[in-house]
């Protein structure tokens, strides 16, 4: 299992930000009580409390003080195990790779991080509303592989205003260069409620076409794996074999149990969300409430999640798990699965229906045309 902790505190909002975060820290001590009381309600939620990964999202993890992330994990370890290799990730910005925070980051038994640097353009940055420099992200990168980090992540977007292809390719061949043995690279989207969002309406901000995002993105990925990069999931890369163990997870349909608003869990049967919305999350665990959704999935979702979370990766789906765990659903779609296999898009491997390298561009598309509505 694996157990993730949403910190909705940031210095500022990104404009294409769609995560839940606020900008401030004025409620940062009621926070920190309510999501201790969550986690001792929530005893029980999954049979098992031995977890292999722990994972701090946001909103910026890093905005808090050493103290502050101290007292979850305490109380994450006083009602959790956690394997003796649990990968451990804390999200950050590069303006906190700093001595004193990586530190502070070390000793609390975090062992990977992952940096969201986005460009290596201090003009981009600046579009964007980043708070770092170019220069902060390669310096700090580097400051944290001094100090013996060795799992180093790091995040860049494709598709950012004004940005050019070349511009891009920069970008990844500096990433490259840096001590890090994971890249994340995603596609900008609009996200509800985020400054892009009210740019494009007021005609301000145009997303770029399509097919020129396509292109941009077949050239990262020929790109990175020349440069040693095994391409694993949509937007994820690794050298070494250093995979995300947290997210993988995810992809592999493992249980998992979220904290914080706007967490989500899975429990092989239902899913369940917190609310996005700090202060009733607050006032709701104050009267001992957990604020939370849930959806029970029918046979038909497990089938349709299935598809989604494993063809997003280089291992696939089970043809085995198909045939005799969804036969009926899986059954239903074989005109557009050899719709896909016929253009080369989709390919039948020692066992497994996975998307070839050519098809991830497409992915969106395949993994439409194979749910069952």
């Amino acid at each position: 299992m694996g157990i993730y902790v949403h910190v909705p505190f940031c210095r500022s909002k990104c404009f294409y930000c769609g995560f839940y975060s606020v900008a401030s820290l004025k409620l940062k001590e009621a926070y920190l009580d309510a999501i201790e009381r969550e986690i001792v309600l929530r005893i029980g939620y999954l049979p098992r409390r031995e977890s292999d990964t722990l994972y701090f999202g946001g909103g910026t993890p890093s905005y808090l003080d050493r103290d502050d992330l101290g007292r979850i994990i305490r109380k994450l370890e006083e009602n959790y195990s956690f394997t003796a290799n649990a990968e451990r990730t804390i999200e950050l910005n590069p303006e906190d790779l700093i001595p004193e925070k990586l530190q502070g980051i070390k000793e609390l038994g975090f062992n990977r991080l992952s940096v969201g640097v986005q460009s290596f353009s201090d003009e981009q940055l600046k579009r964007i509303n980043r708070t770092h420099s170019s220069r902060q992200a390669r310096e700090g990168i580097e400051l944290a592989a001094n100090m013996g980090f060795d799992n180093i992540s790091m995040d860049l977007i494709i598709g950012l205003p004004g940005q050019t292809e070349d511009e891009l390719l920069v970008d990844v061949i500096q990433a490259s260069h840096l001590p890090i043995v994971h890249l994340s690279v995603y596609m900008l989207s609009i996200d509800s409620n985020t400054v892009f969002e009210h740019m494009v309406k007021q005609g301000k901000f145009q997303l770029e076409d399509e097919e020129v995002m396509a292109v941009r993105y077949q050239r990262v990925c020929e790109r990175l794996k020349k440069l040693g990069f095994e391409h694993y999931e949509i937007s994820n890369f690794a050298r070494n074999g250093k995979y995300s163990k947290h997210n993988t997870s995810y992809w592999q349909q493992k249980p998992y149990i979220g904290f914080g608003p706007s967490a989500h869990s899975y429990d092989l049967y239902s899913r369940q969300w917190n609310t996005a919305n700090l202060k009733v999350y607050m006032e709701s665990l104050n009267h001992g409430i957990l604020p939370f959704e849930k959806e029970e999935l029918k046979s038909v979702d497990l089938y349709n999640e299935y598809v989604m979370t494993n063809l997003r990766t280089m291992w696939g789906m089970e043809k085995q798990k198909l045939e005799e765990n969804y036969a009926e659903f899986w059954e239903q779609v074989q005109v557009q699965v050899r719709k896909y296999e016929n253009s080369g898009d989709l390919i039948e491997e020692r066992g497994r229906w996975k998307i070839s390298e050519t098809g991830w561009v497409i992915s969106d598309a395949i993994l439409s045309d194979l749910f069952v509505v």
